[in-house]
């Protein structure tokens, strides 16, 4: 199933999360932290690199840090705000609750895995 790019979730993300605030240059997070949310691009865009080198800008109305809410790993990446950005945490619970009222929001997630995995093996 390919979800329509037009489908925004950001309005629920907003009423179901936590909204967080930060400035351009800003951290997020970093390569090797733990964690177990993700977020949502409500406002701005966030820029996310590995070893230092930039390898993916996620733009509003994204989804980024799903790796490690799915798998209970360190981050696999670091993330900081390009601008002043607006991000709806999502913790497990909260991710559960947005499956359960938006069912096709499992298949968002998915295919933004698989967007992301297509342009990492693009660069090999």
């Amino acid at each position: 199933m390919v979800i329509d790019e037009k489908m925004d979730f950001r309005t629920l993300a907003r009423a179901g999360g936590m909204v967080l605030t930060f400035r351009a240059g800003d951290a997020i997070f970093r390569e090797g932290d733990n964690a177990a949310c993700m977020y949502i691009v409500l406002k701005g865009s966030v820029e996310m690199t590995a070893r230092d080198k930039s390898v993916a800008i996620i733009p509003e109305g994204k989804p980024f840090g799903m790796l490690s809410l799915i798998d209970k790993q360190p981050r696999a990446n670091s993330a900081r705000a390009r601008e002043d950005c607006e991000l709806a945490l999502l913790d497990e619970r909260k991710f559960r609750i947005m499956v359960e009222d938006a069912p096709e929001f499992v298949w968002y997630v998915i295919n933004e895995f698989a967007s992301r995995l297509r342009a990492t093996t693009a660069l090999i």
